[in-house]
């Protein structure tokens, strides 16, 4: 609270805000009537912190708080993980699979090309006679 409110001196004000105590409340609603300073905070986890400070008739520091932080949802890393990792491995399985499919298919109709120009073929029968006739 150091420069703001009535307290000028850095040690009057570490003096008196170690003092009070936080009333815990489930939600922060800032009354404008009663003065009331609406503040957030985040901690190390990231967790966002609501509360609201004010003075009194009796110029105390009054603190309400809300009971529970605000945290960002937590990320599942060895899942995202393991996903990326199966649809790599899945996509390039599938892209086997889809060229294995298109080579037997091409190879049947070259096969079946092939039987139909042999069934087709008409092949000159000559009879050679290696008869030695003197």
């Amino acid at each position: 609270m150091y420069g703001t409110g009535n307290y000028s001196d850095p040690e009057e004000c570490a003096r008196n805000c170690k003092e009070f105590v936080p009333e815990g409340v489930e939600t922060v609603i800032v009354d404008v009537d009663n003065d009331e300073v609406p503040c957030f905070g985040t901690d190390e986890d990231d967790c966002k912190y609501n509360f609201v400070y004010y003075y009194n008739e009796t110029n105390c520091l009054q603190v309400r708080a809300q009971n529970e932080r605000e945290c960002p949802p937590q990320v599942y890393m060895l899942g995202i993980v393991l996903g990326v990792i199966a649809a790599v491995v899945l996509v390039g399985l599938a892209l086997l699979l889809l060229w294995k499919l298109l080579t037997t298919i091409h190879d049947r109709r070259e096969f079946a090309r092939f039987e139909k120009e042999r069934m087709m073929a008409k092949w000159d029968t000559v009879r050679i006679d290696i008869s030695c006739q003197n």
